[in-house]
Parts: C-alpha cells; sequence; structure tokens
C-alpha cells in the first residue's frame, strides 16, 4: 500500500510517483473533548481545521469510531491511546514491522481488513477515517468523503508532526506531547551513547536492492532526520531529500558513491540484501554493514522510530541482531517509557 520504491507490474519495474501536499500542522479552531465524550456527526459538535497532505481540511474532534486506512496509521492512534476500530491489512507482505503491526493492532482489539475496500468502511458508518497519502487513498478519497470526513497524512512528514496532527483530531493533543517528549529522550540518549564512542560522526549510508538498479535513501524520511539527530553524516550522495518518496534510483555502477563507515541495507519486501549480494563496486571491507527491515527503516510512525534505535544500539554496541516481529511487545513497550 505504501508508494513503494519498485513495484513489479506486468514483468516490469516501475517507480510509483504520488500526490503530497504540506502537512504541518495549523490548529485554527480547537474545542476540547475528552477521551470518548466526542460526538462529530452531530451538528455543532467539536471541530478543528488542520492543514492535511491535501491542504487545509476542517473535521469532527473524536477518539471513537475511527477507521485507518493502514496499518501505520492505526497503530500512530494506537500510541496515544486511541482504538481505532478496524485497520486495512497492507497490500505488500515481507516485512518484519507490517507482521508486529498486525499483532499489536489484534491485540488491542482492532480488527484487520482487506485494503482498498469502500464498502467495508461504509457498512462501519464510522465517525472518522484516517490513513496516509498513499496513491491508493487519493484515488478513493472523494468516494471515501461521501462515507466521513477523511483525514490523508504525509507520510514525509516527521513522526512527531504527525503525532500533533493526530493529536489535534482526536483530542489527545497532551498524550502526544508526553509521548513525543519521551522519544526524544530516547534519541538523546542513544545519540549521546554515540557521541561517547568511536561511532562519532561517522558517516550512514542507506540502500536496497532495486531489481537490476539499486534504490538509495536520502534525508527527506524520519531514517535521514534520526540519523542527522544520532551525529551521524551521510555520504554526499545521499544528503539531499531524495525523490517525492525519499529516495533514488541508481545504477549499480554507480554504488562506489554510496561507500559509508556503516553501511544499512533494507531488506524484505523490496528485495534481499545487496550488500551480500553481487555489488562489488560497494566496498564495505572496512565497514560496519548489516540488513535492516525495509518497513520500519522507511515508514515514519512511532514504532518505526523506537525499532530504528533498537537496531542502531544492537548494530553499534551489542549483538548485532536487528528486530524482527518477535520483538513486538518489547518495541512496544518503549513508546510507553
Amino acid at each position: 500500500m505504501a508508494p513503494r520504491p519498485r513495484e513489479r507490474d506486468g514483468g516490469g519495474l516501475r517507480v510509483r510517483t504520488a500526490f503530497r501536499g504540506l502537512a504541518a500542522v495549523t490548529l485554527l479552531a480547537v474545542t476540547a473533548c475528552g477521551p470518548g465524550d466526542a460526538a462529530p456527526r452531530q451538528p455543532g459538535g467539536p471541530e478543528v481545521t488542520v492543514r492535511s497532505a491535501v491542504g487545509e481540511v476542517t473535521l469532527p474532534v473524536t477518539d471513537t469510531g475511527i477507521w485507518a486506512l493502514d496499518e501505520a496509521s492505526a497503530l500512530h492512534l494506537l500510541s496515544l491511546g486511541v482504538r481505532p476500530t478496524h485497520a486495512a491489512r497492507n497490500a505488500y507482505s515481507g516485512d518484519e514491522i507490517v507482521t508486529a503491526s498486525y499483532a499489536l493492532l489484534e491485540e488491542a482489539g482492532v480488527e484487520l481488513v482487506p485494503p482498498q475496500r469502500p464498502e467495508l468502511v461504509a457498512s462501519a458508518e464510522p465517525a472518522l477515517i484516517v490513513g496516509v497519502d498513499f496513491p491508493a487513498h487519493h484515488e478513493q478519497r472523494a468516494q471515501l468523503e461521501q462515507i466521513a470526513p477523511v483525514l490523508l497524512t504525509d507520510d514525509n512528514l516527521p513522526w512527531q508532526e504527525q503525532l500533533a496532527l493526530l493529536g489535534a483530531v482526536t483530542g489527545h493533543g497532551e498524550q502526544a506531547d508526553a509521548l513525543t517528549g519521551r522519544l526524544m529522550a530516547q534519541v538523546r540518549d542513544t545519540a549521546g551513547r554515540i557521541a561517547a564512542s568511536e561511532h562519532a560522526g561517522a558517516s550512514v549510508s542507506v540502500l536496497s536492492d532495486c531489481g537490476d538498479q539499486a534504490c538509495v535513501y536520502g534525508s527527506g524520511r524520519a531514517l535521514g532526520s534520526l540519523l542527522a539527530q544520532l551525529g551521524f553524516t551521510r555520504p554526499q550522495a545521499q544528503r539531499d531529500k531524495g525523490g517525492e518518496w525519499g529516495y533514488d534510483m541508481v545504477s549499480r555502477e554507480r554504488l562506489a558513491e554510496h561507500t559509508a563507515d556503516i553501511v544499512l541495507s533494507l531488506v524484505g519486501s523490496i528485495g534481499g540484501d545487496l550488500v551480500a549480494g553481487d555489488s562489488p563496486l560497494l566496498d564495505t571491507s572496512r565497514a560496519v554493514t548489516a540488513p535492516v527491515d525495509f518497513g520500519a527503516w522507511y515508514g515514519s510512525g512511532t514504532l518505526n522510530l523506537v525499532w530504528m534505535l533498537h537496531d542502531l544500539e544492537a548494530i553499534l554496541f551489542g549483538d548485532g541482531k536487528t528486530a524482527t516481529a518477535a520483538e513486538a511487545g518489547r518495541l512496544w513497550s518503549r513508546l510507553d517509557g
């Protein structure tokens, strides 16, 4: 469901593009509402105006009756103490964080449903529909808006800004602020540990297999922001934001430009380990290398953040074992402090 660095289309390879919009939170009018008290479909109920991925929208403030168009949005809501009624499954498989997300949502009592099924949404009569601005969601937005108000969030928006946005529309702004504070404290702790180690100021290259080519990941997504916060540098060729969705496709003959002190190869639904594969021009003989889960490192949610922190701590200071779905509960507990 998420825009992928590559998609199989009739046996060929293509890059998906999509509409994106500015998504910084702009609160214009908020009426406070306690958990479970929202009555968004009642005329005159509390509303909030925010800047979403499709522009300014006015939405009911509610923490009940929410349909999540994807598991990532559902988890973001859950991290604020808001349980959506349903969450659509990911259209792709093979990423550990997706399996972990399903387990966490099912444990919380969220019903998982097939993706892109507006008739299921209509039958549930939700008060609010929330999802990431994936292309499929844009395509169905007009239809979904006939069912309930729709909030699409910018997938490239930093996790803390996504939390603030969801906190505003659910009336859980205080929870969003508290969670942001806890997670930023964890980032600072890891940054301090790195600064005091031999890895201080190291360069980090993030790439993946993309069929006949390679995908390289810039600074535009959550992983780029986190690496900067931790004091790492990036190879010159990865210092821009990347393309529309935070990555660029490059010829494997150009991989020499993407060497670094630490090389992370995204694996899972995107493909196999590029470092372990046939990439002779990517010199990793003096580098710390590790395969990491594509979905965890490409996403921008709160679980993604603690997953990436865990992986870096394991790679640089631990046994080198990056997270799998089996660690879902332990990683999720980091959100509770």
